[in-house]
């Protein structure tokens, strides 16, 4: 996998929020901690921890497996109220400023696979 694909995955999908210990890793997570303008978002856990490791989208855990005994940090923990102006957040619709739509749209588009527009992700409510 090149570096660019790493990185783009490394920053995306580690921003997910809390799903408790990832012994028996969910199938789907639903990202709602960040809604503002638009619905929920239904992440499809499974089908993208089989071709990643765990730290390439929970950045902040090195190590983590799925069978690690670690309780996975939500990504609001940190992309909710940024503390630094360089980190992305989550409150930003923005597709260079909000840290899902910058690692999960440039990744889609990178591997040429999954979606890429607004509606394909967030359904009409």
């Amino acid at each position: 996998m090149t570096k660019l694909k790493l990185a783009l995955l490394a920053g995306a999908f580690a921003l997910f929020p809390a799903v408790g210990s990832l012994a028996a890793p969910p199938e789907s997570i639903v990202i709602d901690d960040c809604m503002a303008k638009k619905s929920a978002v239904e992440f499809p856990h499974a089908a993208h921890f089989k071709d990643h490791e765990c730290s390439t989208c929970h950045h902040t855990q090195e190590g983590l497996t799925k069978d690690s005994d670690e309780q996975v940090k939500p990504c609001s923990e940190c992309h909710n109220e940024p503390e630094k102006k360089s980190t992305p957040s989550c409150s930003q619709s923005s597709l260079k400023k909000n840290q899902f739509h910058i690692n999960c749209v440039d990744c889609h588009k990178a591997e040429k696979a999954g979606p890429t527009k607004c509606n394909d992700c967030h359904p009409k409510q």
